[in-house]
This record gives C-alpha cells, structure tokens and sequence, in this order.
C-alpha cells in the first residue's frame, strides 16, 4: 500500500513523493495481475509500471541534481526496486517451469547427428574421438 505524503519533505519533493505512490500503486497492480489468467491485464500493468517508472526516474533526477534528496523516499524507491525485481525472477521462473513442460511433453526431433539414438546404432550419427593427453 502507498505511504501517505510526508509534510516534513524538503520543497520540491512532494510530487516525487506522487509518483512514488504511482509506482507502488502500480506494481502492486502488477502483481495482483500476475496471479490472474488475463494477459491483457498483465500486459496493462506492465505498461502502467513501465510509464510510472519513467516518470518517477525523471523526477528523482532533477530532485537528486538539486540535492534535496530525502533518504526516506530514496529507501521507499529502493524496495520498489527490490519488489519489481522480485516479480521479474517470479516471472522468469514461471516462463522456465512452462519452457521445461512444454520441452516434456512436446519434444524435439532427435538431430540426425546425434550420437545418441533411441533406435540404436544404426541411427546414430557419426560420433566424436577424444583424443587423451
């Protein structure tokens, strides 16, 4: 849930405290969709986390050239960064499981240079000479 904004923020950092929120908001509407079946709606978020992240990153750049920076907002930016980074290794994960299922239960056609053969020798490819030294 999206912290409320502090009043004690230097100047200047209230609408980098804005687009914190949004970025928060947003992966949290990222990960909500993530454990639906909708792609469209995982593609949505995405999108939304993608364009708040671009506007966020702005913003703390020409707050950070000021030097104004708020240690707070920097941690909360850091664990949004630690949780999107969290939800891309759920998701590579997940994309592995599938690729090894589908690999399972569909496989590919035995290379006609395999050594190895389910037919025996007669279809085998030509093999390999390690030499020893």
């Amino acid at each position: 849930m999206p912290a409320q904004a502090d009043p004690a923020l230097p100047p200047g950092t209230s609408e980098l405290e804005v687009s914190l929120a949004a970025v928060e908001l947003a992966i949290a509407t990222l990960g909500q969709a993530l454990c639906q079946p909708d792609i469209a709606a995982i593609e949505a978020a995405s999108t939304a986390l993608h364009d708040t992240m671009r506007a966020a990153m702005n913003q703390f750049a020409q707050v950070a050239r000021r030097g104004t920076m708020p240690a707070a907002l920097r941690t909360r930016f850091a664990l949004a960064n630690a949780q999107i980074a969290a939800q891309r290794e759920a998701l590579y994960r997940a994309t592995s499981l599938v690729e090894q299922n589908l690999e399972i239960l569909i496989p590919r056609p035995m290379a006609e240079t395999s050594v190895y053969s389910a037919s025996g020798a007669s279809q085998r490819g030509p093999g390999r000479m390690i030499a020893a030294s």
